[in-house]
């Protein structure tokens, strides 16, 4: 039946009325009525961006645009629920929609492409859950992470640098989200893909640099997309603790052995004590950022963590191992040992040695906690159970093997043995260190092209970590040569 509403008023405003009514009844300034405007879930406004896309790229820009019209509506429908989801993600799509419908004003399809894609992957991470909710979790996967990736990709291409750049310090906020899964299949990939995450932000703020941003990002997306829809077995999550424990179980490994051959049982409690200390304060840490704030939030927090305990291990394994070479010196180590009643450690020296302990497993450990449960939702619970169980009972056989090894090896070799290690460990830690500082932006991402970059051992193309770290190598040279020039100088003498 129809409205009486018209027939009512006067016969001057009957015809306005009726446009009214007409207008209100084609969704505004929608265009033509179709069933496809009425878009009831986000599955359908990405399928009507999509459409615009499509559009787009044949070269029918009037078309582009009414495909993308219904996306108007459906916002309209469901921005009071995305905002209860996510006032950031809800914030982000309102301007994702603006910007594009001033987009088809100016009628550049090369400023409008970059702007549907962009808004295309706001839908998709809505759709997945993978966004920051309004309680600060989030949800992320590897997909989205690539998708983002080929969004910044899209940005430099078009010139659109501000937004490059802001992407470009969102990825790294968002790093933490997915690094677990990138680390359980290939731990080649994750260290390179650290690296160049570091190096994006640096090319698109040097113009002499900025056109090896796209080749960079496309190179970290064609490594991480076989990643994206592995599986994962419980190899995969043995191999994480044995992979980020390592290191630091070599570190303690070796001041267990050493505090062995002094015959301190107090020192082997104190670095008993601080790597128990630091696996506590890792599983705590990273269950509360796992289960209680989002990677986004957490993302500068986790690197500036890695990187200031890195630093400071360095330094006290740089001090370690020079103290591990004086040793090796037999008569030193006796006099020593004689003085102090075979007791070779006094309180300050074995708080020390329990402080690097400490530095060494949550430097490690913290990030083994994060990737195991970001394993959780991805696998079965019994096979993340016995891959970690399998990891951990890996590690525990390397450190009997290290203090088997250490109590038999005669003290010369040992003590070289030992201090080779311990400076090798404090040269990757220094430049893991300073290039966590470099991910929280604390230090600027410069990057020198002439510099060799080795992600494998924490050498990368940056005067801020490959200077400290040649500084590290001279006082480690040093260290070696001085007793040789001492030693041939007496002969001499």
């Amino acid at each position: 039946m129809r409205s009486p509403l018209p027939l009512l008023l006067p016969f001057k405003f009957r015809i306005p009325a009726v446009l009214l009514a007409l207008f209100l009844l084609l969704g505004g300034f929608g265009g033509q009525v179709s069933a496809s405007e009425d878009l009831p879930d986000t599955q359908d406004a990405i399928s009507a961006v999509d459409a615009a896309l499509l559009q787009l790229g044949s070269g029918d820009l009037e078309a582009s645009k009414e495909k993308f019209a219904p996306v108007k509506s459906w916002w309209s429908r469901s921005k009071q629920s995305t905002k209860t989801d996510s006032a950031a993600l809800a914030a982000e799509i309102g301007s994702g929609i603006a910007d594009i419908s001033l987009a088809y004003i100016g009628g550049e399809p090369d400023e409008i492409r970059p702007k549907l894609e962009s808004f295309r992957l706001s839908l998709v991470s809505y759709a997945e859950g993978s966004y920051t909710d309004n309680d600060g979790r989030t949800r992320m996967t590897l997909g989205t992470y690539i998708a983002k990736l080929g969004s910044v990709k899209s940005s430099i291409e078009a010139g659109d640098l501000e937004s490059a750049t802001s992407g470009a310090r969102e990825l790294q906020n968002q790093w933490l989200a997915v690094e677990g899964e990138v680390v359980g299949r290939s731990a080649s990939v994750y260290a390179n893909t650290e690296r160049d995450l570091v190096l994006l932000p640096a090319y698109l703020s040097d113009p002499e640099q900025r056109a090896q941003a796209v080749p960079l990002l496309v190179g970290m997306i064609d490594s991480l997309t076989p990643l994206a829809d592995a599986g994962y077995s419980w190899i995969d999550a043995a191999l994480i603790p044995i992979r980020e424990g390592l290191e630091a179980l070599l570190v303690v490994g070796s001041l267990l052995a050493f505090v062995r051959k002094s015959g301190s049982s107090r020192g082997q409690r104190w670095i008993v004590g601080g790597s128990a200390a630091g696996l506590l304060v890792s599983i705590a840490a990273g269950a509360g950022v796992s289960l209680l704030l989002s990677a986004s939030v957490f993302g500068a927090g986790n690197s500036l963590l890695n990187g200031w305990t890195g630093i400071a291990a360095a330094v006290m394994l740089l001090y370690v191992g020079y103290w591990l070479h004086r040793s090796s010196d037999i008569r030193r180590w006796n006099e020593k040992l004689k003085a102090n009643s075979r007791q070779a450690l006094s309180g300050g020296r074995m708080f020390s040695l329990a402080l690097l302990a400490f530095l060494a497993i949550v430097r490690e450990g913290l990030e083994t906690v994060i990737f195991l449960i970001g394993l959780a939702g991805r696998m079965p619970g019994r096979e993340l159970l016995l891959g970690i169980g399998a990891g951990f009972g890996v590690l525990a056989l390397v450190t009997v093997v290290i203090l088997k090894l250490g109590d038999r090896l005669p003290l010369r070799p040992f003590f070289l043995i030992s201090s080779v290690v311990v400076f090798y460990l404090g040269f990757k830690f220094l430049g893991s260190g300073i290039h966590s500082l470099q991910m929280a932006g604390l230090i600027p991402s410069t990057t020198e092209n002439y510099l060799p970059s080795v992600a494998s051992i924490s050498l990368y193309s940056s005067w801020y970590s490959t200077l400290p770290q040649l500084l590290l190598l001279l006082a480690a040279l040093a260290a070696y040569l001085r007793p040789l020039l001492t030693r041939r100088n007496r002969q001499m003498a």
